[in-house]
């Protein structure tokens, strides 16, 4: 450990404290997401089941896979890939599970074995050191990370609640538009009796016609043609459900994009995945850069703006009807994929192009609250992270009454 043991604090290990607990015989398959307590298994993500096994506190390991790790209160239960854990004496569960979520990254890189599924080495995380407060202090960070937390949680039920509520509605104005009285029975279902049905190849151009073919990128554009700055290459990361995934950047020279001029895309396109859970699942290309050039996993969608709103026909394309008729179109059993072929022939239903506006612009202003809560959320992380390294290594001291 080569941090500087503040003043009053001690370098101890986790074995000097830790304590097993007894292994569950639950398999991480009961869960049920209708239960009523929480189910710890080897995830990030904690389930459901409706029985509880225990009630007092504990710090939860994930044994397989990658690490995670969890502290667990009130009624609860852990399957029987989870190590469940105490700490005694000197140190809160509180306390040892912050130093622990700290160092989760180097858990994972360090702590975990295996040339197939890694598996957790117990006996790394009892050797592992770190710098140790009276109990009194750390009782207080874990507080202060506990409140962070708590804020944290609270602003992604607001997400969640948004989310929700804009599937709502989009449901709502996808199948009955604005004002509309006389309707009509589709392929698609009800709609409204002035709406029309078109498949994707009618909006204008859908192509994912190469000049490069194989690899991650193809055989024509390979890692020596990768460059800091110039055209940035769209890929299967940066197409989310909807979204743009921005953190997922990789460029290529001008001079390389041009010689794949087929590949190139614009903003406002629209460009859906060919692979993926959800397959063809679709986001239209924001106005970063003025031109980007296209992964051979991504088929571009132009939209015709003198007939159609690139927002609508996203969401469209987003919504459940044409997510199912995707889904029947595609092939493979592990991993779903969709060719251009089959994507040409999938339909939506449109309105007149006011009306897709007005519908629209309903969209994007949830996408705007979505997206402003969001980046709220990201300045907490962001704040615990840094609090997590200044508390827990005792550079900002706290003041315990």
């Amino acid at each position: 450990m080569n941090e500087r043991v503040p003043e009053g604090w001690k370098i101890k290990s986790f074995g000097d404290f830790l304590i097993s607990l007894p292994k569950s015989t639950l398999p991480s398959g009961v869960a049920d997401k209708l239960g009523y307590y929480d189910f710890y298994v080897c995830s990030k993500k904690v389930l459901k089941y409706f029985h509880r096994e225990m009630s007092s506190p504990a710090v939860l390991f994930s044994t397989g896979g990658e690490a995670s790790v969890h502290f667990a209160a009130g009624n609860y239960s852990y399957s029987t890939d989870v190590w469940a854990t105490e700490f005694t004496g000197e140190i809160c569960n509180e306390y040892a599970f912050r130093v622990l979520e700290k160092n989760l990254k180097q858990i994972n890189y360090a702590g975990f074995q295996g040339s197939g599924i890694k598996h957790l080495d117990k006996g790394f995380i009892q050797r592992f050191t770190f710098s140790l407060p009276s109990l009194p202090e750390q009782k207080k960070i874990a507080s202060i990370l506990t409140s962070v937390d708590e804020v944290i949680e609270n602003t992604q039920k607001q997400i969640n609640k948004l989310q929700d509520l804009k599937k709502a509605t989009m449901n709502e104005l996808l199948t009955n538009g604005i004002g509309h009285t006389e309707f009509k029975d589709s392929e698609l279902g009800r709609i409204p009796k002035s709406w029309n049905i078109i498949k994707l190849s009618d909006i204008r151009d859908i192509t994912d016609k190469y000049s490069f073919t194989g690899g991650p990128f193809g055989s024509n554009l390979k890692r020596e043609n990768y460059t800091e700055k110039g055209i940035r290459i769209i890929q299967l990361q940066n197409i989310g459900d909807g979204q743009f995934f921005n953190k997922y950047k990789i460029y290529t020279s001008g001079e390389k994009a041009d010689e794949l001029l087929s590949c190139n895309i614009y903003p406002g396109d629209i460009i859906l995945s060919k692979m993926g859970d959800p397959v063809a699942r679709a986001t239209l290309i924001p106005d970063f850069n003025a031109r980007y050039l296209m992964a051979s996993d991504g088929i571009r969608l132009s939209v015709d703006d003198e007939k159609y709103d690139s927002k609508f026909i996203l969401d469209s394309i987003n919504h459940h009807t044409f997510r199912n008729q995707a889904e029947i179109s595609s092939t493979g059993s592990t991993r779903k994929r969709i060719g251009l072929v089959e994507l040409r022939r999938l339909k939506i239903s449109t309105s007149s192009l006011i009306e897709q506006k007005k519908i629209a612009s309903i969209f994007i202003s949830f996408d705007e609250a979505i997206d402003k809560k969001q980046k709220n959320n990201n300045k907490l992380k962001s704040l615990k992270k840094s609090l997590m390294q200044d508390l827990l290594t005792g550079k900002v001291r706290v003041t315990v009454n």
